[in-house]
């Protein structure tokens, strides 16, 4: 389970290894871990989300858990954005680019790229709880399920926030493993872009593909494939620019993969 718990410590604030004891090994590689680590942050979102619904109006609650979703995971995905945008528009080859990247300052097109993503998701999320479907619920669960007494836009916008981070770990996964890495240099993202090869990238689909089929059914399936398809357009374009994936562009991929799945979601099961 080391990586497993790796990975819960890479990706989260959870002080899981303070000594910094445990190290990637085994035949999993950490990246096939993340799909069911973002399972997790999407529990903890669910979760506080509910008694949040009921203290604060929507525009309220969804903004506090948006907060709570950055600082579960330290900003440390929006930092990759706001570093990848500011390498990959702001530079003019890939020795510039990859340099942009490694400073610590944040550019024009970095503060742009957080507040386009921030504000993007923030309105995606309101509205994924304003929708009211036929069914009054995700399609997968079925209204039989829920209680009653539990608002539909509070199932609609708990489920959300319970895949979203799901979507965006199997981006970064699927990133990991049909990329390699950018810089001649070792670092952290060469241990999850290195250590992760394509044939482990389809086992790691099995938990995502699940977990989009048990709550939207067929309209999982598309949802996962669209953001399988983005993600493979987005590692084009990125090996175009610099010639493979950092720790940075792997953050980015996560931020944006998760702002594809709320739009997907507000366009198949908006009625």
């Amino acid at each position: 389970m080391n990586n497993f718990l790796w990975a819960i410590g890479f990706l989260t604030i959870i002080p899981i290894d303070r000594e910094n004891r445990l190290k990637p090994q085994g035949k999993i590689p950490v990246a096939c871990w993340f799909p069911v680590v973002g399972f997790c942050i999407g529990i903890f979102l669910s979760l506080m989300y509910l008694p949040l619904s009921v203290f604060f109006p929507p525009l309220v609650d969804t903004a506090l858990i948006i907060f709570l979703s950055i600082a579960i995971t330290g900003a440390m995905h929006l930092d990759g954005l706001a570093d990848t945008c500011d390498g990959i528009w702001g530079g003019w080859n890939r020795e510039k680019r990859l340099e942009i990247m490694k400073d610590s300052r944040i550019g024009s097109f970095g503060a742009m790229g957080l507040i386009c993503l921030l504000g993007l998701k923030y309105v995606s999320l309101l509205s994924v709880g304003e929708i009211v479907p036929v069914h009054c619920a995700p399609y997968g669960i079925g209204r039989d399920y829920i209680p009653s007494f539990v608002p539909p836009d509070v199932v609609n916008k708990g489920v959300a926030l319970l895949l979203m981070p799901v979507a965006g770990r199997w981006a970064q996964t699927c990133a990991a493993g049909l990329s390699t890495y950018a810089r001649s240099e070792s670092g952290t993202g060469s241990i999850i872009a290195g250590g992760t090869t394509p044939k482990q990238v389809f086992s790691a689909a099995l938990f995502p593909v699940f977990a989009f089929w048990f709550f939207y059914h067929l309209y999982g399936f598309v949802i996962f494939a669209i953001i399988t398809i983005f993600t493979l357009g987005w590692i084009w374009y990125i090996k175009k620019k610099i010639g493979g994936m950092t720790g940075d562009t792997l953050g980015a991929t996560n931020e944006i993969a998760e702002l594809v799945f709320l739009l997907n979601l507000l366009f198949f099961i908006n009625d």
